[in-house]
């Protein structure tokens, strides 16, 4: 081995490495067509995961400031299969779920008791990608509009974490998305937001959804 080698291996063997992991993190943008977006996508030669048509009712619940958890029960259209969705990745520890999933009604129920509030139903349609060390999906949310979201895995070394992100800025390019555009958050959160904002002040014998979301924490 030269003295070139032996340097380069050296190097590349010393990585600062994190007491914390870093969070996965996500990167989401707006895009005028999700049809279009899966097209780019796999000419990017990402590599299809999974997809579908769904409807979801999201529970959310507030671990701190800014940061949530989403439990999404999803029904598939075509098959009427229900499944139980986590959308955790803000957490730094996964929480047991502890419920038994036997049907919506009852695992609502179960939901609730560990402090998720019903936040909203959704109609969804999604393809899911892989691409590199990057997880991506597009999403047609009905009534909310089509989004490109890519996902950062957690990493305990920080040099990985700006390689992931550069990878990630530079993937969204190639869709036409530009890097002021890239929003870091997940879409889910990004709807939720959103319904808040817009939902009007309700009434003493009508609330709204900002209100329940309130009452269910205070």
């Amino acid at each position: 081995m030269g003295f070139l080698d032996a340097f380069m291996l050296k190097r590349k063997a010393v990585q600062h490495s994190l007491k914390w992991p870093l969070p996965e993190a996500r990167l989401t943008a707006p895009v005028a067509d999700a049809e279009d977006a899966v097209a780019k996508i796999k000419k990017a030669h990402a590599k299809f995961l999974s997809g579908g048509e769904f409807v979801d009712t999201v529970y959310a619940k507030q671990y701190g400031e800014g940061v949530f958890a989403y439990m999404l029960i999803r029904t598939d259209k075509k098959t009427e299969n229900e499944t139980l969705l986590a959308e955790t990745y803000m957490l730094n520890e996964d929480e047991r779920l502890g419920v038994d999933v036997e049907s919506s009604f009852s695992l609502g129920e179960s939901l609730e008791r560990m402090g998720y509030a019903r936040a909203f139903p959704r109609e969804v349609t999604e393809w899911r990608f892989g691409y590199m060390m990057l997880r991506v999906a597009a999403f047609d949310i009905t009534d909310f509009g089509a989004f490109v979201e890519v996902a950062l895995p957690s990493t305990k070394v920080d040099k990985v974490r700006e390689l992931q992100e550069k990878t990630a800025l530079k993937f969204l390019e190639q869709l036409g998305v530009k890097k002021e555009e890239a929003i870091p958050a997940d879409v889910v959160t990004l709807q939720f937001a959103a319904m808040m904002d817009d939902e009007p002040p309700g009434g003493a014998s009508q609330q709204s959804q900002r209100g329940r979301w309130k009452d269910a924490y205070a």
